[in-house]
């Protein structure tokens, strides 16, 4: 059976702009939650479930830095903790409160932490964000696929020759070798012997000329990371956070970042739309692999040494197993 992704991990709930004047919903492996700023500015995020009766509080409004229910009009603090029962005035609030989790916003993105126990280290800090010399833009997906279908997809180069065929790699017969390494907390992937082929990627965006360094990584929770580099001067990375929603939804947070020298802003008014198209492949592709995955019932998957990703990447969500130290395997594109 396919695993979720453990639970004791911060998780994107959504992006910082998205919490304003209103409280805003939003769902992290299943679990219901609201989000809004508390008095002091920073992001809250509460169970969205009334103590009352029940009510999504994400149907409420903000009132002084609390969250109204709209049913009755409790209000409840950042900490969950209840502020006011409107019916019995100031200073009668029965005991307990609301689920609170923490929250913090980072990359400007509001990360929540589901788990029982506190948060060991913070969130995934995505790479070279706002450093000068680098240009971001940012994409939000919504897939109907499991976080671990999206996350293996966006590390999974033998697709990319058949979904994307043209637009971002082409069928290489060459075989080349991928160096694969597995810790406690992530996967990394070190091809030797690639060369760009004919695509509509590489005749935009890769310098000729340049000798190419492909790395992909994982890391724990459920986020991908593709590293293409090309002598000194010129580097593209593209980040994804997959945030489970439910067992065939997950929310998609790409962060492209690149080094391109002057030249970028012009680089970025082609990069993005061919991004998002390219994405958009995926989205339909893994939508089908759901509507078959339902059709028949359970993942049955088969892997090969070629599916660099899948096991390691499950290993890592079981957890308590042994690191693998490392291994050579050779592929083809």
């Amino acid at each position: 059976m396919e695993l979720n992704p453990p639970r004791e991990h911060w998780y994107v709930a959504a992006p910082a702009r998205a919490l304003g004047k209103k409280p805003v919903p939003a769902t992290v492996l299943g679990e219901p939650l609201v989000l809004f700023r508390g008095a002091d500015g920073r992001p809250a995020a509460l169970l969205d479930r009334c103590l009352h009766r029940n009510m999504a509080l994400s149907a409420g409004r903000l009132v002084g830095g609390c969250l109204e229910c709209p049913y009755h009009g409790w209000r409840y603090d950042d900490r969950g903790r209840c502020a006011l029962v409107p019916s019995l005035g100031e200073g009668r609030c029965p005991p307990g409160g609301v689920r609170a989790y923490p929250a913090v916003e980072s990359d400007g993105y509001v990360w929540v932490f589901i788990g029982d126990g506190p948060p060991s280290r913070p969130p995934f800090a995505f790479p070279h964000v706002g450093e000068p010399g680098w240009t971001t833009f940012r994409m939000r997906t919504r897939f109907q696929a499991s976080a671990f279908a999206c996350v293996e997809n966006f590390l999974d180069c033998p697709h990319t020759v058949f979904v994307h065929r043209g637009w971002f790699r082409t069928r290489d017969p060459r075989t080349l070798h991928a160096h694969v390494l597995r810790f406690s907390d992530r996967v990394e992937v070190e091809f030797t012997d690639e060369a760009p082929g004919p695509s509509v990627v590489s005749a935009l965006f890769f310098p000729p000329g340049e000798p190419l360094s492909h790395t992909d990584r994982f890391f724990l929770p459920a986020i991908s990371r593709v590293d293409y580099r090309f002598g000194a001067r010129r580097h593209f990375i593209i980040t994804s956070q997959c945030t489970p929603v439910a067992e065939h939804e997950t929310v998609v947070d790409t962060v492209i970042t690149f080094r391109f020298g002057r030249i970028a802003p012009l680089v970025r008014l082609l990069f993005e739309p061919v991004a998002r198209f390219i994405l958009r492949q995926d989205v339909r592709i893994l939508a089908r692999q759901t509507a078959n995955l339902r059709r028949f019932g359970g993942p049955g998957f088969v892997s090969t040494e070629s599916d660099l990703f899948a096991r390691h990447i499950q290993a890592l969500w079981r957890g308590g197993e042994r690191a693998q130290t490392d291994a050579q395997v050779a592929i083809r594109f």
